[in-house]
């Protein structure tokens, strides 16, 4: 079994932004599941304290029979 871990912005505090983001997201996932990828697992990455930064990512583990 294979494992991959990809780390994607899914997002942001602002609207237009956050709808960019995931869609883009989105559309890498699922090129991912076309290519015979599975979901196992999404995990909120946490934010560094004094980043200013507004988006938000997670960690996604996908597996490969």
């Amino acid at each position: 079994m294979l494992n991959k871990e990809m780390i994607l912005i899914t997002g942001n505090s602002c609207w237009w932004k956050e709808k960019k983001f995931r869609r883009e997201s989105a559309v890498l996932l699922n090129n991912q599941r076309v290519k015979g990828w599975k979901l196992k697992q999404k995990l909120f990455v946490e934010k560094k304290n004094k980043s200013v930064d507004t988006r938000i990512f997670h960690k996604y583990i996908l597996v490969k029979s």
